[in-house]
């Protein structure tokens, strides 16, 4: 019995009259003498330590909205980029229009995706506003791999210190990588749904086929990818076809593949690929420090894109 409960019956026995000595007494010998620990009636509400289902789903939700909000603010700075370029027209700026389709995949907001229109209608030097730059980082990764780094941000200095730092902590550091890299556009296709009256199976793409249809649409060259490891449901066994054309190219042969041929697009976009004959095969605990290296790059908000020629 704790000393507090001890102490609590000796104050109530002291402060009561002769009539309740007694009854304190049998309270006293009752909680001192019990096989089995009572809990007193209190209105004060049980807790407990945090490990509760709403504690799991809370801190769950609250990680989703960061990577949500940090994605999110990752594409309307690209369309920020890219419009303040180009322009705000994406039929004449492709950069533009690989930004917003880009933006539309990864479920970002109409309202977030016009706003960020609207600001860069507006964005310039001398008018009090923020302006972005595009910056790009080379390094030298685990097993003499290539790195290179995309970011866009309006402090180069604060950029280059994070990137810096992420790559220390792995003992890796800044150094010339883009000799390694080519700059491509790439489009990945993982399905095709036919138009109505078009020739073809839907979902079932044959390669020779999307071969061909990728060449009269101006592709450079196809590759039969394994399946992407993050796809969920019928899309997880389907191989993965990507397309690479020259960069200004890019939103022409996007939309001839899915207007003319019903091909769904994965993803596309301007990268950086490495060279046939550039890239390196890691060992085991190479690839989970470059795994390491990659997340934390990606944790920058200035951060867009990483690319490495590691396997």
């Amino acid at each position: 019995m704790s000393r507090s409960i001890l102490r609590h019956f000796r104050i109530q026995a002291c402060g009561a009259g002769p009539s309740h000595i007694p009854r304190c007494s049998r309270l006293l010998e009752h909680y001192t003498h019990s096989s089995s620990p009572r809990r007193l009636f209190s209105n004060s509400l049980r807790t407990e330590s945090g490990h509760n289902k709403w504690s799991t789903i809370k801190h769950t939700k609250f990680a989703n909205d960061a990577v949500k909000n940090t994605m999110a603010m990752k594409h309307s700075r690209a369309i920020v980029a890219a419009a303040k370029i180009g322009g705000t027209d994406p039929d004449s700026n492709a950069r533009l229009y690989n930004a917003l389709e880009a933006a539309k995949r990864a479920s970002v907001t109409k309202k977030t995706i016009e706003s960020a229109l609207r600001r860069a209608a507006g964005v310039g030097s001398g008018d009090g506003k923020v302006v972005f730059e595009n910056v790009t980082y080379e390094a030298i990764g685990p097993g003499a791999s290539a790195i290179v780094i995309e970011a866009l941000t309006d402090n180069k200095a604060r950029t280059v210190t994070s990137v810096r730092t992420c790559l220390t902590k792995q003992a890796c550091q800044l150094g010339p990588a883009l000799f390694f890299f080519d700059r491509k556009g790439v489009i990945r296709i993982i399905k095709r749904t036919v138009p109505e009256g078009s020739e073809g199976t839907p979902s079932v793409i044959d390669f020779d086929e999307i071969f061909e249809h990728a060449i009269e649409a101006g592709a450079e060259d196809i590759e039969k990818l394994e399946p992407d490891e993050e796809a969920e449901g019928v899309e997880a066994e389907l191989p993965v076809y990507q397309i690479l054309v020259d960069p200004v190219d890019t939103a022409k042969v996007t939309q001839e593949m899915k207007d003319s041929y019903g091909y769904d697009i994965k993803e596309m976009g301007i990268e950086y690929v490495p060279k046939n004959e550039s890239t390196v095969q890691l060992t085991d605990s190479q690839g989970d420090t470059m795994r390491k290296i990659v997340e934390s790059l990606n944790e920058i908000d200035d951060v867009q894109d990483v690319y490495t020629n590691a396997k």
